[in-house]
């Protein structure tokens, strides 16, 4: 059996404004073709289909087009993540047919998916778990959430905890336990120890933004893992695995685009190779629409020739020459029309203008000075006498005024 970890599509999103939409297409594509061509059984989603609660109707017909086609080829797994509206992307669950299973409620946790391979043998039950929010969670986990007093911590630790138990019950006394059959659990959360980069949004809750790996090991002591034979992930972009040693196996599959430029490495998905209750992993390289790219030297160097390969990626410039360079705005959009954004870090060993106290400046070096940062050009000698007129008006106006 084949099952493919996603996550984190955030359908929808852009980076620094630039539209993302043919990235979108890209990866939609790339999974319809690949579970076309190596027949995979199901596609999981932990969390993160869309970027917003209240996604663009474009993204929305992106993914209702895409789902469609899925659900004629293979079975479809989704939860909600940090930054999905659990209750739009929910709606209509109840009525979705057999191949598509949308979760977004967390105390259905406990009751799992099952995939059956084409012959129609169960192969693997899929334990969905959608985004636990501990401000909701807190109270809809509790064991008796109708006694004040009974709510859970407010933490991520206590909800992801109570969770699992409801999983850890069904696999000790559901229909299949004690079956040789792979048990996965889709979880979207920040893994302790796992490596975040600069485009998920901010979970500390109480201080902490963090659970620990050895919770899905639903309470097995020593060097027992547990039940759970893989735990898929979502909420971080970088692939990565996590986990100590006798954690079950477990790895963010990352997104499939990258959303800032901190996410240089190449993006994935993670096929599963099922045979049992023995699971293995093999990552499938995803599609690059452009580039992310960061440059970084004095102008000259990041215009050579070498670095024109990058024409057309998403650029970002970080200039170091000791002077603003004129027009560098302009010069470097010339070669790379795509880039998104553009800093001078001048490399020069004195204290920078702006950690001088600003009294102690001349003001129109200061207006200067910006307009050539922000302004990309400088003061012409007609608006220095504007400015200095105006300058010298207010200033004599101060003094008549019993200024100091």
């Amino acid at each position: 059996m084949l099952i493919l970890h996603t996550s984190d599509w955030h359908l929808g999103r852009t980076l620094h404004r630039a539209d993302l939409t043919p990235a979108f297409e890209l990866w939609c594509h790339h999974v319809i073709e690949l579970v076309k061509e190596r027949g995979i059984d199901a596609v999981l989603i932990s969390g993160d289909v869309y970027d917003r609660g209240v996604p663009s109707t474009t993204a929305v017909t992106l993914f209702d087009a895409t789902l469609s086609e899925l659900s004629q080829l293979t079975t479809v797994i989704m939860t909600s993540g940090n930054h999905d509206s659990a209750q739009r992307l929910g709606f209509g669950s109840a009525l979705m047919q057999d191949r598509i299973h949308i979760r977004t409620d967390s105390r259905c946790c406990g009751d799992p998916v099952e995939v059956r391979a084409k012959d129609g043998s169960l192969g693997a039950l899929v334990y969905p778990i959608p985004y636990l929010d501990p401000d909701v969670e807190r109270r809809r986990l509790a064991s008796n959430p109708d006694d004040s007093g009974t709510y859970l911590d407010r933490s991520h630790e206590a909800v992801l905890r109570a969770a699992l138990k409801r999983i850890e019950a069904d696999a000790e006394g559901g229909e299949h336990a004690g079956a040789d059959i792979a048990r996965i659990c889709m979880a979207h959360a920040f893994v302790t120890g796992a490596e975040a980069s600069e485009s998920e949004r901010d979970i500390h809750v109480g201080g902490v933004d963090s659970v620990p790996s050895g919770l899905f090991r639903l309470g097995a002591d020593g060097d027992a893992t547990g039940p759970l034979t893989y735990v898929a992930l979502g909420h971080l972009h970088s692939p990565q695995s996590v986990g100590l040693e006798w954690d079950p196996p477990m790895r963010y599959s990352g997104s499939p685009v990258a959303f800032s430029f901190s996410e240089s490495r190449p993006k994935s998905s993670v096929l599963l190779h099922i045979e049992g209750s023995t699971v293995t992993t093999e990552l499938i390289p995803a599609p690059v629409w452009k580039q992310v790219v960061t440059l970084e030297g004095p102008l000259e160097l990041i215009l050579s020739e070498p670095n024109r390969r990058y024409a057309t990626s998403f650029v970002r410039c970080i200039v170091t020459n000791p002077a603003r360079p004129r027009d560098m705005a302009a010069q470097i959009r010339s070669v790379f029309p795509d880039a998104l954004e553009i800093q001078h870090r001048p490399e020069a060993s004195v204290p920078p203008a702006s950690s001088i106290p600003i009294a102690s400046r001349d003001p129109f070096e200061v207006v200067g000075q910006f307009m050539e940062v922000a302004g990309n050009k400088e003061i012409t000698p007609i608006e220095q006498a504007v400015l200095r007129d105006a300058w010298e008006s207010a200033r004599a106006q101060h003094y008549e005024a019993g200024g100091k």
